[in-house]
């Protein structure tokens, strides 16, 4: 990502996004002297995903939830919930499109952190949407689990290494408090999620 996601941990998510992502991922540390490898997590969810289109009344009944499958009335609903975020915080939207949310939120996908925090939208385990990163000029499409369900992410292992045991240490409260807090008012010295032992 080219900036955190207050209060939530970011990943690759799907298939194709994963394969893209690695390549470019490994481009990006080579080219910035840096070490690579692929860590995979295993998220539990209670519900079941729905594979249809994900309409207003389904969001209370499932804990997964991908942009790519929302319907235009789920993305109205989206898009409330950015206007009202921009209206707390003073911002002129006179130049943006709020009625593509999910192209708002992939240009700034900081920008999720409003829509997993709003009511009837917290409970979700997993929010995958397409967002810019540091890596690919492309966009990706992400996982992000929010801190409040850091217990749903079951295990972690290292593709490349499988020798590597991965640890997962919560994120400590005031981790979970930054969801309130802008990005760039987020301490740098915060979790940044698992590590190699």
């Amino acid at each position: 990502m080219k900036s955190p996601i207050p209060g939530a941990f970011s990943a690759l998510y799907g298939y194709q996004s994963k394969q893209e992502g690695f390549m470019a991922a490994r481009q990006y540390a080579d080219k910035n002297r840096l070490q690579f490898t692929v860590i995979d997590f295993l998220v539990k969810l209670d519900q079941k995903q729905n594979p249809l289109m994900m309409k207003p009344g389904d969001i209370p009944r499932h804990d997964f939830l991908s942009f790519q499958r929302l319907s235009r009335n789920s993305l109205d609903e989206v898009e409330d919930i950015l206007r009202n975020k921009f209206e707390r915080d003073g911002s002129n939207v006179s130049g943006m499109d709020l009625s593509k949310p999910h192209h708002l939120i992939m240009q700034r996908p900081e920008l999720i952190q409003a829509v997993m925090s709003a009511s009837g939208w917290e409970h979700l385990k997993v929010l995958a949407f397409p967002a810019k990163s540091a890596v690919s000029e492309r966009p990706l499409t992400v996982g992000v689990v929010p801190y409040e369900h850091w217990s749903a992410i079951q295990e972690a292992s290292c593709r490349l290494h499988p020798n590597i045991r991965i640890t997962l240490d919560s994120p400590s409260s005031s981790d979970k408090q930054i969801s309130n807090q802008a990005p760039q008012d987020i301490d740098a010295d915060r979790s940044k999620g698992p590590k190699m032992r």
